[in-house]
């Protein structure tokens, strides 16, 4: 009888945790790494939720903190970072690649020779 009481107890806990909201989630950031936009200095950090407007003719240079990848923005631009989109050609639409991301920041190095 015991035994029932314990699991009931352990089920009817485990409800009740599953029924809780989730806790606040973590935004992912960007970095800036250049910047023309004098309200978003170099080393400023962006939540992905926060809207940023560019003026025209500047360009803003952001790091995902997250992965490790950049993407460079040019305006004139309101909206979020992740939202941004640049115009692409057919061509860079097939092969995937794109003029708003730019290759990873990082080094490899190679096997060395034995």
């Amino acid at each position: 009888m015991n035994r029932l009481i314990y699991v009931c107890t352990a089920a009817i806990l485990g409800l009740l945790l599953a029924a809780l909201p989730p806790g606040p989630s973590a935004y992912a950031e960007s970095e800036v790494l250049e910047s023309d936009v004098p309200e978003l200095p170099v080393g400023t950090k962006i939540a992905d939720d926060k809207r940023v407007i560019m003026p025209d003719d500047t360009k803003l240079r952001v790091l995902f903190l997250s992965t490790g990848t950049t993407k460079t923005l040019k305006g004139p631009y309101e909206g979020t970072i992740p939202d941004y989109k640049e115009d692409r050609s057919w061509w860079e639409r097939i092969t995937g690649r794109s003029k708003d991301s730019d290759a990873p920041i990082g080094a490899t190095r190679g096997f060395k020779p034995e």
